[in-house]
């Protein structure tokens, strides 16, 4: 876990995310779900102190872009602690961006046309509070070469995917505008025409045809449109490579270690096509009125839903807050629904949630707090209770490193927010 000061800081004067009321969904392809988070190592991966280490996840971040320089899809890759696999998750262009003080609401895509890839990069580190190891803007033919070591995938596409090419007019046309007094000849502009790339339906893409999918953009075409289209790409991908492409189709060395971060994203994403991978996207609500004044293709994302599954599968990327008390989340439910929900009230009594494990097994009765600092005592019982019900604290056995307590959710959490539905109004929710 990376605390960054001066991101954490601009997150401190950022406007908070509204109107998001999209459902949590569930994931693509794999159960929900790193289930082995802390005995990835048989047991060895400690520190010096005798507490378990969080092993490495680290992530990477895919922008692919058009012809015209536009951002047409954002894309993060989590390795699995074992170094291949992980975890792919889609994630909107049109984004709504951190912003300061009196700054205009701007996207994702945006930042890019205007900053390049590096202010990209920042700002959706910021939108996810993660930090990733590897980022890259990627054309066509680049994608195409990455893609190259899959086998043809099956896809299935709602809508037709339709891309908007952009060409001169006739070299003889122009264009007049006056200006007052005076009258300014023009030269011709390039205009879109759109290009019918695939229609609706099933059908298998070779490794140029899923990049072209990728790419395709039509001038106008609100995201929204566009989202099951690259979730069946992703999806299908998933289901090419199934519990993984061995290491000479991957075009990997076996001796890769677990942990090592590749140079590259094509390296990044080929270890990641090694292994089963699940895949995420995430619920974007589309912004509109005073949350979106200049009428963007503007979206939100729901933060409890971003931090359930980063902390889930790339815990060791997340960027908390410096020096606030840490909660690891267990739970036997598998159910993303419950954990969103926990999410959600443990951030709304000011607890950071880093790292979250759904696990096999029957499910406790009482939910348990098993704490190594015991400032969660004195500091957060009573909060803790508010919003979770009954608790049985005890001395955690072997410490997580850089984690203050484990919540493992029993029963009678299910029964509490059945009968408490709606958060405390006496608990003062920690601002943004």
């Amino acid at each position: 876990m990376t605390a960054i000061p001066s991101r954490q800081r601009r997150r401190l004067l950022a406007a908070a995310l509204c109107g998001i009321g999209a459902a949590c969904l569930l994931p693509v392809g794999v159960v929900f779900g790193a289930k082995s988070l802390l005995g990835a190592s048989g047991g060895q991966n400690v520190d010096s102190s005798g507490a378990l280490k969080i092993p490495a996840t680290p992530a990477a971040l895919l922008a692919t872009i058009n012809d015209v320089n536009d951002v047409t899809s954002l894309t993060a890759f989590v390795l699995n602690t074992t170094g291949v696999g992980g975890t792919i998750i889609s994630l909107p262009v049109g984004t709504r961006a951190d912003i300061i003080a009196n700054q205009d609401p701007h996207r994702l895509g945006d930042t890019y046309a205007q900053a390049g890839m590096e202010a990209m990069l920042l700002d959706t580190e910021g939108a996810l509070d993660v930090t990733f190891s590897v980022a890259a803007a990627v054309s066509a033919n680049d994608l195409t070469g990455v893609f190259s070591v899959l086998p043809p995938i099956n896809v299935n596409f709602e809508l037709p995917v339709v891309t908007s090419s952009f060409v001169m007019p006739d070299p003889a046309s122009t264009t007049t505008v006056k200006l007052k007094a005076t009258e300014t000849t023009l030269p011709p502009q390039p205009v879109p025409v759109d290009n019918d790339v695939f229609p609706a339906g099933e059908m298998a893409l070779t490794p140029d045809q899923i990049s072209s999918v990728l790419i395709s953009k039509r001038v106008g075409e609100l995201e929204l449109d566009r989202f099951t289209r690259v979730k069946s790409v992703w999806t299908g991908i998933a289901a090419a490579v199934g519990e993984g492409l061995t290491p000479e189709q991957a075009q990997i060395t076996e001796t890769s270690v677990a942990g090592e971060i590749p140079s590259d994203i094509g390296s990044f994403m080929r270890r990641v096509f090694a292994g089963p991978i699940q895949v995420w996207q995430l619920s974007a609500q589309p912004l509109s009125g005073a949350d979106n004044p200049a009428g963007l293709d503007l979206y939100a994302l729901d933060k409890f839903e971003v931090l359930m599954i980063l902390a889930n599968v790339a815990p060791s990327s997340l960027s908390l807050p410096t020096g606030s008390l840490t909660v690891q989340i267990d739970s036997s439910f598998n159910d993303p629904n419950i954990t969103h929900d926990v999410v959600e009230r443990l951030n709304y009594i000011g607890l950071s949630v880093a790292l979250i494990r759904e696990l096999e097994g029957e499910v406790k009765q009482q939910t348990q707090v098993r704490y190594s600092d015991q400032a969660i005592v004195d500091v957060g019982k009573a909060g803790l209770e508010s919003v979770l019900g009954n608790i049985k604290f005890m001395k955690k056995k072997q410490p997580v490193q850089g984690i203050s307590a484990q919540i493992v959710i029993g029963k009678d959490f299910m029964d509490f927010i059945t009968a408490n539905p709606e958060l405390p109004s006496t608990t003062v929710a920690p601002s943004e």
